[in-house]
């Protein structure tokens, strides 16, 4: 048992004992995301370091965000100049970062998205997105997502996701305490080709998920569709890829019936899927793109692109926010996109991405528990199984294996609306050596986990 009376610097000047952490932080905090991880208090590259000295490689990017990595000095450095300026402001007000900023992001936007909005975070664009839909289709009520889709943790955004159906072993989630916020929102089946729902395999199906959701607009929706909402890669859901064809084929629908194809980035932008965005990716260009995480490096920040054919949010108050004009955070965001840029990290998410998942894909054979590996670039799931042909997830497995691997250094995620989906999404800047540690640590871990 750890010596409740030992004490730490605080790297903040001063001293505090294990004791009051515990105090504080069970008597006080209302934790309220999953299982807790290590207590942090330092992180460099793609490495972090716990309370105890211990340093590991950080496969979560702390929720997928720091695609440049921990410490990055050029991104702290820009804060800290524009601090000394001038921090904060309210949105009225236009700035040089800001103005920086939005010129940086219509530089990078895929297809005809020049318009942009900014806010705090992922599920603060995701309502952005949501309204922006809604005052461009005012007579529709409906939005179309997909089944174990994730879009924020908000109210409105809560509704859009996963949390509130029964996909966890038949259990409803807790978002269905918020039961008098759960409407408008119409759930069709995901292309989870692993366990498709109409026993179906690609590449040799008939994309009857895009024709579930065809007759949803047509025949399942009481009124007109305002738009269908869409990660092109599903992160929490079980980092799953939606096949090129069904994205093409939904961009069809859509166009078919004057309803707005819409697609979350919050995960898989700013290039996590070795292209800037996973629009660019595919080749498929939505009518809106939400976006977080990877593009401020860690800093509070979300924000959309939205077509030139696109009314604008009307200047009344429509969407602003307090600190969405923070000039701090914009001079910091900036400056990470055009670090991703200039030391070209899609380019290694793409090289070390293809790396990983060929050496993970090259140890099916000898552990068939690894039922699938999916990406691309380093957006890397692993799902778990206790049985190859029946595909019965393998939960106590997945959770094995990534505890185990914090005690060897790296630091996996979890994912999987069933709970059996190890995430492997490092820093975009990692190392050869640092991606054959991770590989080397997997597999010690699931060698002991399977046997």
């Amino acid at each position: 048992m750890e010596n409740e009376n030992i004490v730490y610097d605080d790297r903040m000047g001063g001293t505090i004992s294990k004791k009051q952490i515990d105090t504080i932080l069970n008597n006080h905090y209302m934790h309220a995301d999953v299982q807790k991880g290590p207590f942090l208090v330092e992180g460099k590259g793609a490495e972090i370091t716990d309370i105890n000295g211990k340093t590991m490689i950080d496969c979560q990017a702390q929720a997928w965000a720091l695609n440049a990595g921990h410490g990055n000095m050029e991104i702290l450095d820009a804060a800290y100049t524009q601090g000394k300026m001038l921090a904060h402001c309210r949105p009225i007000h236009d700035t040089f970062p800001r103005t920086r900023l939005i010129e940086k992001l219509v530089e990078i936007a895929p297809g005809d998205l020049k318009k942009v909005g900014l806010s705090l975070s992922g599920s603060s664009a995701s309502e952005s997105a949501l309204k922006l839909a809604m005052v461009n289709r005012p007579d529709a009520m409906n939005f179309i997502t997909l089944y174990n889709a994730w879009h924020g943790n908000s109210l409105a955004t809560i509704a859009a996701s996963f949390s509130p159906t029964q996909s966890k072993h038949h259990n409803f989630g807790f978002g269905l305490k918020f039961k008098p916020f759960l409407n408008s929102f119409l759930r069709v089946p995901n292309p989870y080709c692993y366990r498709c729902p109409f026993g179906e395999s690609y590449p040799n199906c008939k994309l009857t998920c895009a024709k579930v959701l065809e007759l949803t607009i047509e025949k399942g929706a009481s009124g007109p569709v305002a738009a269908v909402y869409l990660e092109p890669l599903q992160g929490v859901a079980g980092q799953i890829p939606c096949p090129p064809e069904y994205l093409k084929e939904v961009r069809r629908i859509c166009d078919k019936y004057d309803v707005l194809l819409m697609f979350d980035e919050v995960q898989t932008g700013f290039g996590r899927m070795g292209t800037m965005f996973a629009a660019d990716y595919y080749g498929v260009y939505p009518d809106v793109i939400s976006m977080a995480k990877g593009m401020g490096n860690g800093w509070p920040v979300g924000g959309i692109l939205a077509s030139t054919k696109l009314k604008s949010f009307d200047s009344d108050g429509e969407d602003a926010y307090t600190c969405m004009n923070n000039a701090m955070i914009h001079a910091a965001v900036y400056t990470s996109i055009k670090y991703i840029q200039e030391n070209d990290l899609c380019g290694n998410a793409r090289v070390m991405g293809d790396y990983m998942s060929q050496r993970l894909k090259s140890l099916q054979g000898k552990y068939p528990q690894i039922g699938d590996v999916r990406g691309p670039g380093l957006h890397i799931g692993v799902e778990f199984v206790t049985d190859p042909e029946t595909k019965e997830p393998g939960d106590e497995i997945t959770m094995s294996v990534y505890r185990k691997a914090i005690e060897k250094g790296v630091f996996f995620g979890l994912a999987g609306a069933i709970g059996n989906v190890l995430k492997i999404k490092p820093p975009l800047n990692i190392t050869k050596d640092q991606a054959d540690l991770i590989l080397n640590v997997f597999e010690d871990c699931v060698r002991e986990s399977v046997k």
